[in-house]
């Protein structure tokens, strides 16, 4: 990156912290912080009150705030370099108003207020009258307070400028605060603050995230490595764990909580784009609500990545697991976590299964066909590990595979002839170099270039045709998905002749999830995905059951999830699914005693909605209604 680029940056960042902000806000917070001190009996004609803390609580209140100290005691240093000038000063307070750390040149020490501003001196507007620090901590936003907009008379003399940080529970954490005598450069000088809060803010939320994935974006490419960037921090399966000021307000109208993962933010899976990002790649995505992103990934976390486990890796470490750990049930042993099972006890899928694996081992390639939602990746990823348990799937979103970059995805950059030209082991790497003996998977073929069926359908010839040294990188086995049946492959003019035929192999047709035997057993893995601490009641797992699931296994992940997030106890029952009409399709019935007369019927329906509104409270129902906490269980506790 060159140095004229950089400079540009910093001027750009240092510009949008520059812009002046409406000087009717300014005022109307230094009108109301007057209000205030005239309220507490301060007199702008008197002095400030001196206080300050004893050296005994300075040094513990130092050290609750020593993680926050070291990261920014730098930029105070930064700070004071960047101000210059005479006669000024800039300090770290913590989130209650005292300074903790402050540097001064030799005119501000020896005036009045740098005598008042040491380590220990407390800046709250009860004690100091109007003041940026204290007027900040109280707004909890920026502020300038410039000559006579100090409260007292004897700092009419100073400018001010306070700026809080903010740590990742939107809570103050400290804040940082430029004093000089200078009238000039204003907004400016506030713009370095704020710049100096906000290296602090992101170096905070890095900190707290170590052990995290550390994912930075913004609709400017170019902004990726400015404080104005958004951060996220996402597990190595792409839940959220963490998001800064930026992301909150960058994805405004998403939710951003840890509940979420990476695609219900953004349309991509996560796994779709990991590696490229651990790789330094820029990668552009869109999250759900349309809006372009660049994405890349901070540096210090690409060896989390690295370590991300295989979906190979997941059989032998299912195999290492301790025996107190009961899979089926959801008791899991401190400190342990889920490894997702691929259910498949319907005797239909089963044996759909068994004819891909005997495939596979003969080299014939499969087709995974279902509806979407309904498992396809999953049941391909499941092939692999069952007949290459020790080697890696490897997965190739045939929607973005165009006539331009296929060549490139499959073989590397290289292209085609150095895949195969044994002189050249160490070129960039492609898909297929990835392989290593395991399942290549083209995912959603339905809309390939004939250009690229062709190219697919020799690379199937010469794997049928060759020995087990298949060049230097082997292919284990060839596993398609689609959405479409394969009649409708067939009667469309979208598919060359060539490359259905090379699809004969293993035909597995995915059940719809209402034809499933073995729901019960699926939700209950899901769940354990979704949430292990939670599980399902008899009744809930009958509601669900008895409803339809055109979303198939998809739709009952979001499901699952939506109760997990609005379950107050670790226990989902049929309740939960009957309040939320949009989860249950029916409408609140009265119980079995009530249902045969029409005045009960009415009663015992008002009592149950009402429970379900107040969060299944029995004692505030039983208030709201009027009437006893015995009346309301027995209404409710079939539930």
């Amino acid at each position: 990156m060159s140095k004229q680029f950089l400079e540009k940056s910093n001027h750009n960042e240092l510009r949008s912290y520059s812009k002046t902000p409406e000087l009717g806000s300014f005022e109307s917070s230094v009108s109301d912080s007057w209000a205030r001190c005239t309220s507490f009996g301060l007199s702008p004609t008197s002095k400030p009150i001196d206080a300050v803390t004893s050296g005994t609580e300075l040094l513990e209140i130092r050290q609750k705030n020593d993680k926050i100290r070291q990261f920014v005691i730098p930029e105070l240093q930064l700070l004071y370099n960047q101000i210059a000038g005479t006669k000024f000063m800039v300090a770290y307070a913590d989130n209650t108003g005292v300074i903790l750390d402050a540097y001064l040149d030799e005119d501000f020490k020896q005036s009045d207020a740098g005598k008042a501003v040491i380590p220990g001196s407390i800046w709250t507007e009860n004690y100091r009258g109007t003041n940026a620090l204290g007027l900040a901590l109280h707004t909890g936003k920026s502020q300038i307070v410039a000559g006579s907009d100090h409260f007292f008379r004897k700092l009419g003399n100073l400018s001010c400028f306070a700026v809080p940080i903010y740590g990742q529970d939107d809570d103050i954490v400290g804040l940082i605060d430029a004093t000089s005598d200078a009238s000039s450069r204003q907004q400016h000088t506030l713009a370095l603050v704020k710049l100096a809060s906000k290296n602090v803010e992101n170096r905070l939320f890095i900190d707290q995230f170590a052990d995290s994935i550390i994912l930075v974006f913004h609709a400017r490419h170019e902004y990726l490595s400015t404080t104005s960037a958004a951060m996220l921090a996402v597990d190595e399966h792409g839940f959220v764990e963490g998001s800064n000021v930026n992301a909150k307000i960058m994805l405004n109208g998403l939710s951003l909580s840890n509940k979420q993962h990476f695609s219900d933010i953004f349309c991509i899976p996560f796994s779709n784009i990991a590696n490229r990002l651990n790789s330094n790649e820029i990668v552009r995505i869109q999250d759900i609500m349309g809006s372009s992103v660049f994405m890349s990934m901070k540096k210090s976390s690409a060896k989390r990545i690295v370590n991300i486990p295989t979906k190979s890796s997941l059989v032998t470490n299912r195999q290492r697991m301790p025996k107190n750990i009961h899979l089926e049930s959801n008791e899991f042993v401190e400190g342990t976590q889920h490894l997702p099972l691929y259910v498949s006890d319907d005797p239909v899928l089963k044996r759909c299964l068994s004819l891909a694996e005997n495939a596979l081992i003969h080299r014939l390639p499969v087709l995974v066909e279902g509806q979407r939602g309904s498992g396809k990746r999953t049941t391909a990823i499941e092939l692999g590990k069952r007949v290459f348990p020790s080697k890696p799937s490897i997965e190739i979103d045939c929607s973005h595979l165009t006539d331009n970059n296929f060549e490139t995805v499959f073989f590397g950059s290289l292209g085609k002839p150095a895949f195969f030209d044994e002189a050249l082991p160490a070129q960039p790497l492609g898909k297929l170099s990835l392989v290593q003996g395991g399942l290549i998977i083209f995912k959603n073929i339905d809309g390939l270039s004939k250009i690229i069926q062709c190219e697919i359908s020799k690379l199937i010839e010469l794997y049928l045709h060759s020995n087990e040294d298949f060049t230097l990188r082997p292919i284990g086995g060839f596993v398609f998905t689609c959405t479409q049946p394969m009649e409708v492959l067939k009667s469309g003019n979208n598919m060359s002749e060539i490359f259905l035929e090379s699809l004969i192999g293993a035909h597995l047709q995915l059940p719809n999830l209402d034809m499933r035997t073995d729901f019960e057993k699926i939700t209950k893995e899901l769940l354990a995905q979704v949430s292990p601490k939670h599980h399902i009641s008899k009744n809930a797992l009958d509601a669900l059951c008895s409803r339809d699931w055109p979303g198939h296994l998809g739709q009952l992940k979001k499901v699952l999830r939506v109760l997990v997030s609005t379950s107050d106890a670790h226990v989902i029952r049929n309740a939960s699914i009957q309040h939320d009409q949009k989860l249950s399709g029916v409408e609140i019935g009265p119980c079995d005693a009530c249902s045969n007369s029409p005045i009960r019927k009415e009663n015992c329906t008002l009592i149950r909605k009402s429970w379900l509104d107040t969060g299944q409270n029995i004692s505030l129902a039983s208030r709201r209604l009027g009437v006893s906490r015995n009346t309301v269980y027995r209404h409710i506790k079939n539930m």
